[in-house]
């Protein structure tokens, strides 16, 4: 994985400019507080050269209540807040603020709301999934919570040489140049990694499925449309945005192969079906 160096002079400047996904963001401040925060965060995914949004940042004082950030599209304006914090975007012109408590677990809130709305809209995904990489693809694994996610992750990372882990916990997905194409994820559940600035051809979405032994079936568009909804992270309400949703899925659907993934959880054999 990539190191923080490119966190040096980053901490104590009064901004900070982040690529997650391909999606450059700059954030300033007149206070060193949460871009401090941004910087050690995200040391791995700074250094965006030119930045598609830029978001001025003020201290807020609040708790993360609800849980469940919102997020409405009104015109080109995007609204994201949650108690903690409060963002603005305007698309059109690629400038917002935000309004946030200058904590880790309030920065990862809203980056993932709105990460989860821009990547919709470049028609792909953030989906609960494990994240493989190998042979120069990528793979991701969706189940639900216990199928196996995590211990996959933990295996593979056992086994460097053969594949490497993208994220056990969230990956992000793009529809580039008619092709789906996986980024690094700073998004991380068990393993608490921090992630690296890269990007890979998708090569293939499997489905969890317990079993004794590892093996791998293809699976068909229906079968495959109720988990791959149930896995994507969604903030979102208003007008349009299932028909995006579901219009996505479509074409993930149609230009991916699916598969039913039995993974037996007691070695990394499974490695060589993928």
């Amino acid at each position: 994985m990539a190191g923080g160096s490119a966190l040096t002079g980053a901490a104590s400047a009064s901004a900070v400019r982040l690529d997650i996904a391909g999606f450059g963001l700059e954030f300033k401040s007149d206070s060193a507080g949460i871009i401090n925060v941004l910087s050690r965060r995200y040391g791995c995914f700074t250094g965006a050269a030119r930045p598609g949004y830029k978001f001025r940042v003020s201290e807020a004082a609040g708790r993360p209540a609800p849980f469940r950030p919102e997020v409405l599209l009104k015109d080109s304006l995007l609204r994201l807040r949650r108690g903690d914090f409060s963002g603005e975007l305007d698309l059109e012109a690629g400038s917002g603020e935000l309004r946030a408590a200058p904590n880790g677990q309030c920065l990862d809130a809203f980056l993932r709301s709105l990460l989860s709305a821009l990547l919709l809209r470049s028609g792909g995904f953030m989906l609960h999934s494990a994240g493989l990489v190998k042979a120069g693809k990528a793979y991701l694994f969706l189940g639900k919570s216990g199928a196996g996610k995590s211990t996959l992750s933990k295996l593979a990372a056992g086994r460097p040489a053969a594949a490497e882990v993208i994220s056990d916990e969230i990956n992000l997905l793009r529809f580039e140049k008619g092709r789906f194409v996986a980024y690094g994820s700073p998004f991380w559940g068990e393993m608490r990694a921090a992630g690296r600035r890269a990007r890979w051809p998708l090569g293939g979405i499997c489905l969890l499925r317990k079993a004794r032994s590892n093996g791998a079936v293809p699976c068909g568009r229906a079968e495959a449309l109720k988990p791959l909804l149930r896995c994507l992270l969604n903030f979102e309400a208003g007008p349009g945005v299932s028909g995006l949703v579901l219009g996505n899925a479509a074409r993930l659907l149609a230009k991916v192969p699916f598969r039913v993934f039995k993974f037996s959880k007691t070695d990394a054999s499974f490695l060589e079906l993928i």
